[in-house]
């Protein structure tokens, strides 16, 4: 007997017209530069108001540099800078020095560009290397550390960076007596250079001219290095002499 044999029915699918393929494709695009588009505006957004938080956090340090200086904290009726910070300002000693550190020994044209965080973590980093670096000269560089791994200081994390620094204080277990002997900048100073700063900022407007306290080590206090134009050299004249009145 002959056994019928059922063909199994195939259905195709129909392939996609190439107008509607064409269509798809150019409406995922679109979604992608939308999405991309609204994507570098919120991180536009974000490095804008990390400069000002930046840029804050500066200014809070400079004013916590005069608090700190000689004689003020006894004039407000305290007994040192420690009880100012915490009792008229609620704020930790650590963060308050940790902020007089940042507005005294980074510029503040790295601390707004690179956000305060960043400025911190270039400060221990420039505390751990055997040089008298400052972290204007770190946060480009790349560093070979102890181990021999080396370190590019612009592409690393905050965390690598800090591991960075402790590779660089665990292989100098002196470097902290021996930076105490060399570094001649005392607070006083610091903050002496915080309130010029300020006052020479607000006179050189509009110039290129930088400041920056160095340390030394010959016994006779830090050097201020000033870097600008030639051109603007007249007008760098008023702007300095108008801030030594202060």
């Amino acid at each position: 007997m002959a056994r019928a044999i059922a063909k199994k029915s195939v259905t195709k699918k129909s392939p996609v017209p190439a107008a509607l393929a064409r269509e798809a494709k150019a409406a995922h695009a679109a979604r992608v530069a939308r999405l991309a588009k609204r994507g570098r505006e919120a991180i536009a957004r974000i490095q804008e108001r990390q400069g000002d938080v930046a840029a804050s956090m500066v200014d809070i340090g400079e004013a916590l540099a005069e608090l700190k200086a000689d004689g003020v904290a006894e004039a407000l009726g305290r007994a040192g800078f420690a009880e100012v910070v915490t009792r008229d300002l609620g704020m930790a000693i650590t963060t308050a020095n940790a902020l007089v550190a940042l507005a005294t020994r980074v510029s503040r044209a790295l601390a707004t560009k690179v956000g305060h965080g960043r400025a911190m973590v270039l400060l221990e980093l420039a505390d751990a290397t055997p040089e008298d670096d400052a972290p204007e000269d770190l946060f480009e560089a790349k560093l070979t550390l102890p181990s021999g791994r080396v370190l590019d200081v612009p592409k690393a994390t905050d965390r690598e960076i800090r591991a960075g620094a402790r590779e660089l204080r665990a292989a100098r277990p002196t470097l902290k007596a021996r930076r105490s002997r060399g570094f001649t900048t005392s607070p006083e100073e610091k903050a002496a250079y915080a309130v010029f700063e300020r006052a020479f900022r607000a006179h050189a407007e509009g110039l290129s001219a930088r400041t920056k306290l160095v340390a030394t080590r010959d016994g006779k206090g830090p050097k201020l290095t000033l870097e600008l134009r030639f051109s603007e050299l007249r007008a760098l004249t008023a702007a300095l002499r108008k801030a030594l009145a202060k």
